[in-house]
């Protein structure tokens, strides 16, 4: 009678075939059987397709990649995204103030920047989140900071009374130096900003979107174009290749509220527009590929949009029919958006028709919506009226909070408005 096979005797290459068909919780059970598996389970051999499924941290885009940290390695990024999706965090309040403003932040490697009222900060994410780590700039700033960019080393700030101020981006110091401003850039409040390394773009409730010369320039006070939307411009992005720049509006239902221009020659090359009674304002959009946008606004949903056919090709709907305020996105399947209810903040997966996981930002005061998010592979920032919030996935013995069921009852399924197409 022969002897019993046994699975640790197994040579490694089949061991290796055996344990792909595993899940990742069983690889994790598996590893702890003896010190071969341990071994084998390790090698970044059995995580390479795995580690490619996940949402958050993929980190498959290079323009992802340049705002995270620090990259993981392809074993613990199971571990993370599984903690992003199971509510497995550590949460840190990083600035509480008692004035309500309405912020807005941008997430860079090595600093998250935050702006709200007349001040903008940097907090160096390389070192502890106290007082004493804040970037800011002068006290002399006296309109409300209503959008900012970081571009290059300047940053650029749009305010309440139409003014542009630019910044130059501090190297050691803590402050950062004022270089000029455009006083009258326009005649109402910039509610959108964005720019390439030559040019910036303005947009404004006065109904004109502005386009700049190059920084470091100072005749850029004169614009290069400007462009009458004759509605109220609440959003702009330039897309991934800096050939086009989109804009949106808070225009009624007679009138487009996207706008697709060329930004060569300032042109208008196409008009997006969706066939459902419900689509409203939009509040903000983030560019996935040159040929794919995604928004938000009023009308509750997530919309994605196909520029090679000039339509809506995809929506999801917020689990509470509530305002969607911002989106940011990880550029492949991951979106995480801001909602006007309870200091919410809801994480999507392209693939799945329902959301995936919700988070608050407060639970001691819920009556402020999310007004901005910003995330990397590890870490999701969300900015409510008073309060700037960390969260932390990267651990291991974090309690679960998972938020999700709550909203499971009264959902209702999102929408696809083009069969054809596959995301």
């Amino acid at each position: 009678m022969t002897d019993a096979w046994r699975l640790d005797t197994l040579p490694s290459d089949v061991l290796i075939l055996i344990f792909d068909y595993c899940h990742a919780f069983d690889l994790v059970r598996l590893s702890e059987v003896c010190t071969r598996f341990r071994d084998i389970i390790r090698e970044e051999t059995l995580w390479i397709k795995k580690s490619k499924q996940p949402i958050v941290t993929n980190q498959t885009s290079r323009k992802f990649r340049e705002r995270c940290n620090s990259l993981l390695c392809l074993r613990t990024k199971w571990h993370v995204s599984n903690n992003w999706q199971c509510g497995k965090y550590e949460k840190k309040i990083l600035l509480s103030q008692n004035a309500k403003v309405i912020p807005h932040t941008q997430l860079t490697k090595d600093i998250l920047w935050w702006s709200g009222g007349n001040q903008l900060y940097g907090f160096r994410r390389t070192e502890p989140f106290q007082d004493n780590n804040r970037i800011f700039i002068h006290d002399n700033v006296t309109s409300d900071i209503c959008k900012f960019i970081v571009n290059n080393d300047y940053i650029i700030t749009g305010h309440r009374d139409g003014s542009i101020q630019f910044w130059t981006r501090p190297q050691s110091s803590r402050n950062i130096d004022y270089y000029f401003s455009i006083e009258t850039a326009h005649s109402r409040s910039v509610n959108a900003l964005d720019g390439t390394l030559t040019t910036i773009i303005s947009g404004s409730s006065d109904g004109t979107v502005k386009i700049w010369t190059p920084l470091g320039q100072r005749t850029s006070r004169i614009p290069l174009a400007t462009i009458n939307i004759a509605q109220w411009v609440c959003s702009l992005s330039v897309d991934p290749t800096n050939k086009k720049f989109a804009i949106g509006t808070a225009g009624n239902s007679d009138k487009p509220h996207l706008h697709i221009f060329d930004l060569e020659h300032y042109t208008e090359f196409d008009i997006l527009k969706s066939d459902e009674k419900r689509y409203a304002e939009t509040l903000d959009m983030v560019w996935d590929s040159p040929q794919s946008l995604l928004t938000c606004g009023y009308d509750t949903y997530i919309r994605k949009w196909d520029l090679r056919t000039g339509t809506c090709v995809y929506s999801w709907r917020e689990p509470t029919d509530a305002t969607l305020y911002c989106i940011s996105s990880d550029y492949q399947y991951t979106m995480i958006t801001g909602t006007k209810f309870n200091c919410k903040a809801v994480l999507w997966d392209q693939r799945q028709k329902s959301y995936i996981q919700v988070y608050f930002m407060n639970l001691r005061r819920m009556s402020s919506p999310t007004y901005s998010v910003s995330f990397d592979n590890t870490h999701l920032y969300g900015a409510t009226d008073q309060h700037l919030v960390e969260l932390n996935f990267s651990g291991y013995s974090y309690k679960k909070s998972n938020y999700k069921e709550i909203l499971r009852y009264g959902y209702v399924e999102p929408t696809r408005t083009d069969s054809n197409c596959c995301v």
